[in-house]
């Protein structure tokens, strides 16, 4: 039997909802300035859903090039230019991707067991499956030609944000040339959007798209494969599967952290947080404050309401949620029918990183 790893929603060092934490050096790394660490879902919701007070813009260490991002603007610049993004990425463009995903996932799964059958019985469900699935969707919405899919960020690439930067600018001018039904197209020929602005919505959907996505399906089915009853649940109906993903999310966001900068001297649960404080909100603690989910560490697929904060919160609301959880439910739809029982068949291996919440590999039993 595989264990279950140890909880991972506990800050070390952080006694209080709000607590302060040192960012001490390390031999490749000059110490931090330090960060107030907030594990509340309450305080999380005030720092999100409160510009003003808790800015979104990146502080005087981050790269240049991030604060041309949407996720790191505020309002009412980020307002008007997600207004732009939301309004191209309507339900019916998104609505048809199903039948494109749903092949997608099916060809993939088929191709893995395949392969596993031929071999060991083992297959790897992120690096086979998940992770070029979400890839592959995400190009298909964004008008990616296949000859450059290549390109997308990888989990361990060398990509960088000013190559995205620049194939984003590139890709523009393509579909300007060659329209097709995809969101760079709509974007392309808005009048009212700049080029910088062009360029960073593409950048920004190519990247921030792609990652958290990849990151909340692998992570979903390493919960489910660490719950065989609820596997077994979900495939005989007794468990309904769009509330069982919201409680997916809920257990393993595909972020563990979103940061914020006071923008103001300002009080947050009894603490003085000074104007320029880096905040930064934890939603893995959070999504298991006990104050607002009953048994918070048990997987409840039934668990009504949800308030987790896994797709964010206030003007920073992830701009492709119902795009995500399209995905979401048809993979595991095809994972339920190709899978009769989902059993890990080693350990599950995180992406090691300490913001994103990634599985850099899941080893199931192919029969």
């Amino acid at each position: 039997m595989i264990p279950s790893p140890p909880p991972q929603h506990r800050l070390p060092h952080a006694p209080a909802p709000v607590s302060w934490q040192d960012e001490p050096g390390t031999a490749d790394r000059p110490p931090g300035p330090g960060f107030w660490a907030v594990t509340r879902h309450a305080d999380a919701l005030r720092v999100l859903e409160d510009p003003v007070t808790y800015s979104s813009l990146p502080g005087p260490g981050e790269l240049p090039l991030v604060r041309r991002l949407l996720s790191g603007q505020d309002p009412p610049q980020h307002t008007r230019l997600r207004d732009h993004a939301a309004r191209a990425l309507t339900p019916g463009r998104v609505g048809r991707f199903t039948a494109t995903a749903r092949e997608r996932a099916r060809t993939l799964l088929t191709r893995a067991l395949d392969a596993a059958r031929a071999t060991d019985g083992v297959l790897d469900l992120a690096t086979a499956v998940s992770d070029p699935y979400t890839a592959l969707n995400l190009a298909d919405l964004l008008g990616v030609p296949h000859a450059d899919r290549r390109r997308l960020p990888g989990r361990t690439g060398p990509h960088t944000l000013d190559d995205t930067t620049g194939y984003a600018r590139r890709l523009v001018v393509h579909r300007r040339r060659y329209p097709d039904d995809d969101l760079t197209t709509v974007l392309a020929h808005n009048a009212r959007l700049t080029s910088d602005e062009l360029d960073m919505l593409v950048a920004l959907l190519l990247t921030t798209g792609l990652a958290p996505m990849r990151d909340a399906a692998a992570g979903g089915l390493a919960v489910l494969a660490r719950h065989p009853e609820a596997y077994r649940g979900l495939r005989e109906g007794t468990a309904e599967l769009d509330p069982a993903i919201e409680e997916l999310l809920r257990l393993h966001p595909p972020l563990r952290t979103l940061s914020r900068t006071a923008a103001t001297d300002t009080d947050l649960s009894g603490r003085r947080v000074r104007r320029g404080d880096r905040v930064v909100v934890s939603l893995v603690a959070a999504n298991r404050d006990a104050e607002v989910f009953a048994a918070p560490d048990r997987l409840d697929l039934a668990r009504s309401p949800n308030p987790h904060l896994s797709l964010g919160a206030g003007p920073h609301l992830c701009l492709g949620a119902d795009f995500a959880r399209l995905q979401l439910r048809v993979l595991h739809e095809e994972v339920l029918c190709a899978l009769p029982v989902l059993r890990l068949a080693g350990p599950v291996l995180p992406s090691g990183s300490g913001v994103t919440n990634g599985v850099a590999s899941l080893p199931v039993r192919a029969g």
